[in-house]
């Protein structure tokens, strides 16, 4: 709940008033409370953009309660908020929003497609807001959809997938872009495209951030790799009293896998084939070598225990009669 009052100035030199705000929710707080040291320096135009931001919210609660606050100053309020990545300042007026104390309700899609809220975030490379405005829900509404899609398109067409992917440092940013409660964010990696065809996925190719690509490709393989299983339950009353007995230590669920059994199998066959060979197809180019190195040695051995004759024009030669030394 937020309130707000006005503080009349007491040095009695002008009639301006100071809104002054009650805000319970401690995050919106801590937020606000930041333009303080602002407002500390009254001549600067940062101080007078801080107070003109008190002011209009300041309205907008008082127009809340007595009627409709004009949707131009409502989406001054929004970039200033933006601006400063205040995750709870733009949570509580998107509340206010829905709640219908801005504008017309009947075009509420229209304002806020126009402010293009989670481009910008992705543009600031702020995670928490990117998370903030992906997790969003309408209060009091009974069909829960998401309100703020990582695939929807903005001007040129280019989605806040495309824009992550096109700036460098956006990991994080692309890693919650990637994890919306929808999951349509690894879909449209490779399927949304802009007015010129490239996908989010070209847009990363093209920059040379292959890193962002590991980052969806891994979250992809993990996605098929749990798709892969069905568990079908099936009831105990449904077993009889004897195969209960013969399947103690089988659960009540079956487990069913369509494509990785087929690889486990096959490599269970290449080990049971070749698990047991491995050691002598391993060892084999040692064997013969050294089954080479052993007859050398038997013809050498062979050659010099025998006496052979080697018929010479002078006189017979024999081993045993070769002298050795210098002459």
């Amino acid at each position: 709940m937020m309130m707000v009052k006005e503080i009349e100035d007491q040095g009695g030199l002008s009639s301006s008033f100071f809104p002054f705000i009650v805000v319970e929710e401690d995050d919106v707080c801590s937020e606000i409370r930041i333009l303080e040291t602002t407002l500390e320096f009254t001549d600067t135009d940062s101080a007078k953009l801080a107070m003109e931001f008190i002011h209009e919210l300041g309205w907008l609660l008082r127009r809340s309660k007595l009627g409709v606050f004009s949707l131009a100053r409502f989406k001054w309020l929004i970039e200033f908020s933006m601006d400063r990545e205040w995750c709870a300042v733009i949570r509580k007026l998107l509340n206010m929003f829905f709640e219908g104390a801005v504008g017309d309700s009947s075009s509420d899609n229209a304002a806020l497609s126009e402010l293009c809220l989670l481009h910008r975030a992705v543009r600031k490379n702020s995670k928490p807001m990117v998370e903030m405005l992906l997790r969003y829900v309408v209060p009091n509404q009974q069909r829960i959809h998401s309100l703020f899609r990582p695939d929807a398109a903005g001007p040129a067409g280019l989605t806040p997938l495309h824009i992550a992917a096109g700036k460098d440092g956006s990991e994080d940013v692309l890693d919650a872009l990637t994890e919306d409660p929808s999951m349509v964010g690894i879909e449209a990696w490779r399927t949304s495209r802009d007015t010129t065809g490239f996908t989010p996925e070209d847009y990363a190719r093209l920059r040379g951030h292959f890193s962002y690509i590991h980052l969806i490709q891994r979250k992809i393989n993990k996605k098929s790799a749990t798709e892969d299983h069905v568990v079908v339950n099936i009831p105990a009353s449904s077993i009889s009293d004897k195969e209960q007995k013969e399947t103690k230590s089988c659960s009540s669920a079956l487990e069913i896998t369509h494509g990785n059994h087929k690889l486990q199998c096959k490599l269970c066959d290449h080990k049971l084939v070749y698990g047991t060979t491995r050691r002598s197809v391993a060892y084999r180019p040692a064997m013969l070598s050294m089954v080479a190195i052993a007859a050398v040695c038997v013809c050498v051995a062979l050659l010099f225990k025998s006496c052979p004759e080697v018929l010479y024009v002078f006189q017979p030669f024999r081993w045993e009669l070769l002298d050795y030394g210098t002459r």
